[in-house]
């Protein structure tokens, strides 16, 4: 790319960062990515309307296009992800630069297309993850992992436990009653989520971009998931819907979909607007630890991990357990290891997921209430769970 070019996706790239709390930084593999993607056209279309939202005739006023033309532009980058559309509640329908990373990075490979331009986009981005491990070395990792945990983490773990609903029983006065134990579960479920925007339709479903990406490098998803697992909530669900990246799902459909993923092993990590988690929930990530762009990263020794937690795992009746290693083979982050045929548990490790009550037949393992920051550095090459 000319040096012109280079600098002025440069500008975008430092633009986009703000659009989130937390940026990434900008370097010459970042911006292979923008180079596959956006022309110089959209690049300084961008860079002109800036970070404040603004509507179609406010866009157009500038254009030197027919109204044809520049609605097909625009269309063009809301597609691409590069814009996102939002609405007033009088209807009127705004758009805004979207974020790197959470972002339009998700969005480009989110519609499922396998283009030779999404295909390349793929390539560059598996570089720029490959590009963040080289830092994996001392004195830079030791630097890095002094970082983790600082701030408040910006996304979320949500547990894959339901709370169960019981019908009242009618008993007669003057009667014993044996009361079973009770436990209250805070509203951090996945399940809350999807009855609060099942029920008003704003659940949209569309392929998994870490998913996409590794497959068009070769790397097939080791969990064999469905390719439309990611979830989009709220209101962006409708811009998700309307530009072709994603349908429409129904309360029951996604509850059918999440329990096809439990089985197989899906984390939910809950993703919030401008990836502030006092903001609204906008999307839902079902992914597994070997595809996941975050839990991924972690186990390949390319970056740390810091999330918000709502419970914890606890091994309650280790003599139940045989052995089968189910929950150490699902377990997102290695917190579970087997030693003399019996789990054991690294409690500072847990991310609260709930994957090890799930695949546990026996009853050894159950998760408890407790909301906490979880820091896990960046781990040696060596160590690495994948190794590439």
């Amino acid at each position: 790319m000319t040096s012109e070019r280079y600098q002025k996706l440069r500008q975008l790239a430092k633009l986009m960062n703000q659009q989130n709390i937390t940026g990434i930084p900008v370097t010459r593999q970042l911006l292979e990515c923008f180079d596959v993607v956006i022309t110089p056209e959209e690049n300084d279309f961008l860079l002109k309307m800036g970070r404040e939202r603004f509507t179609f005739e406010q866009a157009f006023a500038g254009a030197n296009l027919s109204k044809e033309d520049f609605s097909n532009f625009l269309t063009g980058m809301l597609k691409k992800g590069l814009l996102w559309s939002e609405y007033d509640d009088d209807g009127t329908e705004y758009f805004k630069l979207a974020p790197i990373l959470v972002g339009w990075f998700e969005i480009y490979l989110s519609d499922g297309q396998k283009t030779e331009q999404k295909k390349e986009f793929a390539r560059k981005v598996d570089e720029l993850f490959k590009f963040w491990g080289k830092f994996n070395r001392f004195p830079a990792r030791n630097l890095l992992n002094l970082q983790v945990g600082k701030g408040t983490p910006h996304k979320q773990i949500f547990a894959a436990t339901k709370t169960e609903k019981k019908k009242p029983v009618k008993v007669q006065l003057n009667q014993k009653v044996e009361a079973s134990d009770t436990q209250i579960y805070p509203a951090k479920s996945v399940f809350e989520l999807i009855e609060k925007y099942g029920d008003k339709n704003e659940i949209a479903v569309l392929h998994c971009f870490c998913r996409q990406w590794h497959k068009m490098v070769d790397e097939p998803c080791a969990f064999e998931h469905p390719a439309e697992s990611c979830i989009v909530i709220g209101q962006r669900s409708k811009y998700i819907v309307k530009y072709g990246i994603g349908r429409y799902i129904s309360k029951s459909e996604v509850l059918e979909l999440i329990e096809v993923l439990q089985k197989k092993g899906a984390v939910h990590q809950v993703f919030h607007d401008r990836e502030d988690i006092n903001l609204p929930e906008i999307a839902i990530c079902n992914c597994c630890w070997d595809c996941c762009g975050i839990l991924g990263s972690y186990n390949r020794g390319l970056l740390p991990l810091f999330v918000k937690a709502h419970y914890l795992a606890k091994i309650v009746d280790v003599d139940r357990c045989t052995a089968c290693g189910l929950c150490v083979k699902f377990c997102p982050v290695n917190a579970l290891k087997l030693e003399n045929d019996k789990i054991v548990l690294d409690a500072s490790k847990c991310i609260g997921c709930g994957q090890c009550e799930l695949k546990c037949a026996r009853g050894v393992m159950r998760l408890f209430p407790l909301e906490r920051d979880v820091a896990l550095p960046l781990v040696k090459k060596s160590d690495a769970r994948i190794h590439e």
